[in-house]
């Protein structure tokens, strides 16, 4: 063993406390729930669906639990409150891993309960259905069913009912009991109608240790002490509004509450000060989000509240009345969080609190619609948080988060429609991906904007009040919509809103526009084709495509004016002159590419190149952005792509430098390591060399916009990447600065004065970064943290970090979460090629590969496999892989093995394709066209 990993293991021995190991004891499986996926065709299995003889109206439930002494078993009895609707001898709900103990039917008969049966369970794993079978038939009328059960709190996936903990500031753990249940895991806590549209009120009582408290969906209505036994109290809250079973939500837990105004914050003692911009946030949101849909949240609920969840994450849900978060996407202390942190705070609870309306009051009929749900959410996160904090600019950031993100995966033809059935647990949950968050919130706003946003909002002010705390369909949305424009031309005159928005809600995929000019006759040729990034094939199908125009004479870029194209092609004749440009979809509103006949490019070239602020910089963006995606696509010449992205050399907007930033990174990964590698690097010093001379690496202006500072990032990265000597000299200064006075440097360039700092760090200077993540509260600070170790050039250090990823040869707990964990080798193979070398070098040793398997998991093992093969460039680099793969054995499985070694030959053969002889000519010349 390296001495630096002998040294660095034994400080990490000293940083740590001792305590119970807390790796598994047994290699454990992944939640089957989250890696199924959706079938690949539209037959869906109804035995899933409950039967329609039932339904719920109301369900008391009451749990207990011993969490805080981290114990997983609780106990549970539930009374579910249900009408008959048609005669049946048996009852179906959801059940997913309880055990059930006892079961008795009652009949309700002038609100009195009568026993009737106690009918034995019959249990469907697979299904997940819970049969109750009565002795009897059962006639049309009220009925109550009362189950006890016992229940294990979830470990490993933080679903259903999960245990998680966080250490306090005696680094002692606490434990603490939450929910996740969205979209089929409330049955994971308790039996019940588990389909959206089922929806009925809730009455829930928990009774947990006194030093405890417990939050859910509604206010408290009671606090007593438990009969049984004093050291526990019993909370009951109040009656929920009628809701779906995955909005119901409950926590136990020693957390703190703060409130501001009519809300509350709850999160663990040691981080309650850091809810203050969250609390601020949720305020205004609501306040702005109740404004623009004229309904107000406070006319169904009584409260909302906000709840940091430990090591969950990111993520977040929507349940109503209690948002659940994981910290990074709640907490925020301006000292140490960056501000991508607070744009990620301020955008997720304008997600969240959009479903309060989108999804809580308006729910969708069935999972095929979830889009009504989620895409609304996306498209309100970014608008919701711009109407808090207009001077942010986040409809900006949409373009970039949301539309561009969304076009890359819907190009391929594995992807669905927005509508989308589905009934297994597995292909329900697969239908959460883009095409519902980020193609669907694409969509909305197209049509958004299309309509008019006074329009739009009349439209769906009656489509949540007509549906309000009940279900809906895509056809509920169209009608409302249909409604708010009656007697306006917003649409072709011949259709329906229905009809227009089906071309997109039930077709896979988007279109590319095709603009060919008739430069005499001044006509253009419109067309439509099926965007595919990787094939082309023959598509019928006609999207219904709004779309307008700026050109060179009239650089307007309003959204004020819209045709329509709906055929497959079309003749137009505008006024654009021979010489001069035209650019179609005015700030890239509508969610498809354009594409453009030659001449026109070089005209649109020229003007990027030579005056970039004739245009708008969301159509720079989008120009950069479909010009790559079309060359990729053997489109268009990629030669227009490589001069266009010359245009950033005087453009100081963030957007277009997004948009090519990922054309360099693209270029980047084929390039390194290769013969052209240094014509590549003097291409982007060309790039940034303006832009970074007016930056201040190191340092922040207060002044300095949101956009500013993530262009300061892109170009400060790009920089040291590159090798500027400032650059990393700079970053090192701040870095050692920081390390030696036990200072931190501003959040807002900490991303790159860590990692460059990172490159020439001393051992001591890599123990105390270590150790400084290690201590840390704050879950967003200790993953930047952990992504800047991996920024290390030395094979030691590398070697010895990654040691503590599985606590091999520490012998004693290592503090990190278990997501943590594989954040580890993300952040080592991620950072360089010194890093990719790092990690072969780590697993080209059969017990460390076993122990890697055995603690992280074989899904992580093998991503690190594809990451692996995804940066290997040369045949030194192959050789090295081959290598791992000898050592490894049948660790590695044959497809993950074959796809690593199909990605590296790849990578050779990008050399000779005409896109990469094409790269290799331009940089061969571009240093003589600048000197020149």
């Amino acid at each position: 063993m390296a001495l630096f990993k002998v040294a660095f293991l034994g400080a990490v021995a000293l940083a740590l406390v001792a305590g119970e190991l807390r790796f598994p004891l047994g290699k454990t499986g992944i939640d089957a729930d989250v890696k199924q996926t959706i079938a690949p065709l539209q037959e869906v299995d109804e035995s899933y669906r409950l039967p329609s003889d039932s339904v719920p109206t109301h369900y008391t439930i009451h749990l207990r639990t011993t969490v805080h002494e981290g114990d997983r078993p609780f106990q549970g009895s539930v009374e579910i409150h249900l009408n008959v609707v048609n005669p049946t001898d048996k009852i179906v709900v959801n059940n997913r891993e309880l055990v059930i103990t006892s079961a008795v039917l009652y009949r309700v008969q002038d609100d009195v309960l009568a026993e009737i049966d106690r009918p034995v369970p019959e249990n469907d794993e697979t299904r997940q259905l819970l049969t109750f079978q009565c002795a009897m038939q059962l006639g049309v009328g009220a009925y109550v069913l009362k189950v006890e059960y016992n229940g294990n709190l979830q470990r490993d996936s933080p679903s259903g009912f999960f245990r998680k903990y966080y250490r306090d500031e005696n680094n002692r753990d606490r434990y603490l009991a939450s929910t996740q249940f969205e979209p089929t895991r409330a049955r994971m806590a308790f039996p019940c109608y588990d389909e959206p549209t089922l929806k009925a009120t809730f009455t829930v009582s928990i009774t947990h240790h006194k030093t405890y408290n417990a939050v859910s969906n509604m206010p408290v209505e009671a606090l007593v002490e438990d009969t049984d036994d004093p050291e526990f109290v019993t909370t009951t809250f109040e009656k929920s509004q009628i809701m779906s079973t995955y909005l119901l939500a409950f926590v136990v837990s020693d957390f703190e509450t703060r409130t501001y105004g009519m809300q509350l914050i709850h999160a663990r003692p040691n981080a309650i000060e850091e809810t203050a911009f969250a609390l601020e946030a949720g305020e205004k949101t609501l306040l702005e989000l109740s404004l623009y849909t004229d309904i107000s949240y406070y006319n169904y609920m009584p409260k909302l509240a906000q709840i940091a969840i430990p090591d969950w994450g990111s993520g977040a849900m929507e349940n109503w009345g209690l948002v659940t978060y994981g910290e990074p996407a709640l907490l925020f202390n301006p000292e140490i969080n960056t501000y991508r942190t607070k744009k990620g705070i301020a955008t997720v609870i304008a997600h969240e609190y959009a479903h309060q309306w989108f999804g809580n009051l308006v729910t969708t009929d069935w999972w095929k619609y979830i889009w009504l749900n989620e895409g609304f959410a996306t498209l309100y996160g970014y608008y919701g948080a711009h109407l808090a904090y207009p001077e942010e600019e986040y409809m900006d950031l949409f373009q970039l988060d949301v539309l561009q993100l969304a076009l890359g995966p819907d190009s391929t033809e594995a992807t669905r429609p927005m509508n989308w059935n589905a009934a297994t647990p597995g292909e329900i949950s697969g239908l959460f991906d883009r095409v519902a968050y980020e193609k669907s919130g694409s969509v909305l706003n197209m049509f958004r904007t299309v309509l008019g946003d006074a329009n739009w909002r009349t439209g769906l002010k009656t489509y949540l009040l007509s549906r309000q705390l009940a279900a809906a369909t895509d056809d509920d949305l169209y009608a409302a919509l249909q409604s708010a424009i009656s007697g306006k031309r917003m649409i072709p005159d011949t259709m329906t809103v229905k009809e227009v928005m089906e071309s997109w809600t039930n077709a896979a995929g988007y279109p590319v526009l095709n603009v060919r000019r008739n430069y005499q006759s001044k006509e253009l040729i419109l067309s439509q084709d099926r965007f595919l990034a990787d094939k082309k094939l023959p598509s019928d199908h006609v999207w219904y495509i709004p779309y307008n125009l700026a050109d060179q004479r009239d650089p307007n870029f309003e959204l004020n004016h819209f045709l329509w194209l709906t055929t497959k092609a079309a003749k137009v004749l505008v006024g654009t002159e021979p010489e001069h440009w035209l650019i179609f979809n005015r700030q890239q509103f509508g969610y498809y590419r354009v594409n453009y006949d030659s001449r026109n490019w070089e005209m649109l070239t020229e003007t990027m190149v030579r005056t970039p602020e004739a245009i708008h910089h969301y159509n720079r963006a989008q120009l950069i952005d479909d010009a790559f995606n079309l060359a990729k696509a053997d489109l268009l010449d990629f030669g227009v792509v490589l001069r266009m992205l010359t245009s950033l050399t005087n453009d100081y907007d963030y957007l277009p430098w997004a948009a090519g930033n990922n054309a360099l990174n693209y270029l980047y990964n084929k390039l390194r390591g290769t013969e052209h590698y240094e014509g590549f690097v003097y291409y982007v010093h060309t790039l940034i060399g303006n832009i970074y001379t007016s930056l201040s690496v190191v340092t922040v202006d207060e002044q300095e916009t949101l956009k500013q500072r993530y262009l300061k990032q892109l170009i400060s990265t790009w920089a040291c990447r590159i090798g500027y000597s400032e650059c990393l000299d700079k970053t090192h200064e701040a870095f050692s600065a920081a390390v030696r006075d036990n200072t931190k440097v501003h959040p807002d360039v900490a991303t790159v004065v860590y990692c460059y700092g990172m490159h020439r760090a001393t051992d001591e200077e890599f123990v105390a970064m270590y150790k400084r993540m290690f201590n840390s509260q704050n879950s967003a600070e200790r993953t930047l943290l952990i992504d800047a170790l991996g920024c290390s050039q030395s094979m030691d250090q590398l070697d010895a970090f990654l040691t503590t990823s599985i606590g091999a040869g520490v012998g004693i707990e290592v503090n990190y979460f278990e997501a943590e964990r594989s954040r580890v080798l993300q952040a080592v193979y991620s950072a360089s090629r010194t890093g990719v070398d790092a990690l072969i070098k780590f697993l080209d040793d059969w017990d460390i590969a076993d122990d890697l398997i055995y603690y992280l998991e074989q899904p992580v093992f093998n991503s690190a496999i594809a990451a692996i093969a995804a940066r290997t460039n040369t045949e030194q680099e192959l050789n090295q892989l081959k290598q791992l793969f000898a050592t490894v054995g049948e660790m590695a499985p044959e497809n993950v093995v074959s796809a690593a070694l199909e990605t590296v030959q790849s990578n050779f053969d990008w050399h000779s394709s005409l896109e990469g002889v094409i790269v290799a000519e331009f940089l061969e010349k571009y240093a003589g066209w600048v000197e020149a």
